[in-house]
């Protein structure tokens, strides 16, 4: 898809898009008006990194970079003022048919569900600073075996490792002979406080992403492999577990089992080197069908293209939890279903001269609507708030 650009060197991408007539303009408090450039402009973005290392780049035109950060704090602005009014359960980003510069233009999408209040949604104006505003009544997103085996031997030294994209049941309280809540799928293993670790879904090991009361993160139990009930292999305990990104980190503990893979399943010459990053998002998803892959227990290998991003969601967790929220969400069209929860969904680059890579886009978590689409929280969100470092090894 793109040109390598370890030298240093750009990578530019053109796309022109038929435009169509914009929206009109109403204000909203506390957003500031951007003087839009000229488009003829460019300006150099990383789309993918690695820590701190950029990994490639592309030019897009000033005019589209700053009408894009723009949308995002109109939609910041409006996360503040409309999310959970009424039954206003999502503010995000999507993209438009409208051109700005060289690619599709930004709107904010606001969405309620139609089984609650939606008359939240007669205030909402239909443009904020020049940027367009769509209203949708669609039901809240949903917390959602296809392997010959849960563990593999990568390397082929004898040993299992565990890889991004295999099944594993979730337990709570395992030691006390507590029943499987959920059955999910590993993301691939993270950086994060000098360990490395399998990022998951929070909700597959700890039932849902509320703060129970009672339920402390010791609580949350093993993640454990294998088909039969009788004979399991706890891997390893919970290290963390971050509610407002619905995820959560395991180790490895179990003396059968060698490391956790950078690799995901069905990916054999690849492994996660890096994320995609916020630039990354926003540019991919103005492309008019940029494609990535997603891996998971249950609809195991399937693919689709950035549908919203930057969203906030609310989730009700009723009288006897904290109500939550989630942050810098993406939903693709790849579809999410039951067990496919903690899944990666990556960009693959394929390099003739080198090693192919993928670079994680978010952990699916999520599916939204009648097509299911898998939606969760971005790799990059998770580097920028909670140090979560992806493919910081060094390279293989």
């Amino acid at each position: 898809m793109f040109d390598r650009n370890y030298s240093g060197r750009e990578v530019s991408r053109r796309q022109t898009l038929a435009a169509v007539t914009g929206a009109t303009v109403s204000g909203l408090a506390g957003v500031p008006t951007t003087v839009v450039g000229d488009s003829g402009r460019e300006k150099r973005v990383t789309i993918l990194a690695s820590g701190d290392e950029s990994r490639e780049t592309v030019t897009v035109s000033k005019r589209w970079y700053r009408h894009k950060q723009q949308a995002i704090k109109v939609k910041e602005a409006m996360s503040r003022q409309f999310l959970g009014e009424g039954s206003i359960h999502s503010v995000g980003i999507e993209s438009s048919d409208t051109v700005v510069g060289d690619l599709r233009g930004k709107r904010v999408r606001v969405t309620a569900d139609p089984e609650g209040d939606v008359s939240a949604l007669d205030a909402v104006p239909s443009a904020v600073e020049g940027i367009p505003v769509r209203t949708v009544e669609e039901e809240r997103p949903r917390q959602t075996a296809c392997y010959n085996d849960r563990r593999d031997d990568v390397d082929g030294d004898g040993e299992n490792e565990f890889l991004g994209g295999m099944a594993f049941e979730g337990m709570k309280n395992i030691d006390d002979g507590g029943d499987a809540v959920e059955a999910g799928t590993l993301c691939c293993p993270v950086q994060y406080n000098g360990g490395t670790y399998m990022l998951t879904a929070r909700h597959v090991i700890s039932g849902d992403v509320c703060k129970t009361p009672g339920i402390t993160e010791s609580d949350y139990g093993w993640g454990r492999t294998g088909n039969n009930e009788d004979s399991v292999t706890p891997f390893g305990f919970v290290e963390a577990a971050l509610p407002d990104y619905d995820a959560a980190l395991l180790t490895l503990e179990s003396s059968d089992l060698q490391d956790f893979s950078g690799r995901i399943t069905d990916e054999p010459d690849a492994e996660v080197v890096g994320r995609v990053t916020g630039d990354g998002i926003d540019t991919l998803a103005s492309y008019p069908a940029t494609t990535v892959c997603k891996r998971s227990r249950k609809t195991c290998a399937t693919s689709g293209t950035i549908v919203s991003s930057r969203l906030t969601f609310k989730y009700d967790c009723g009288p006897f939890g904290d109500e939550q929220k989630e942050y810098g969400q993406v939903r693709t069209s790849a579809t999410q279903e039951k067990g496919d929860s903690g899944g990666p969904v990556y960009l693959p680059i394929n390099d003739s001269s080198g090693t192919d890579e993928l670079y994680l886009l978010n952990v699916a978590t999520r599916n939204y609507g009648s097509d299911d689409y898998a939606q969760g929280s971005s790799a990059d969100i998770l580097h920028d708030q909670e140090d979560i470092s992806f493919g910081s090894e060094k390279y293989y």
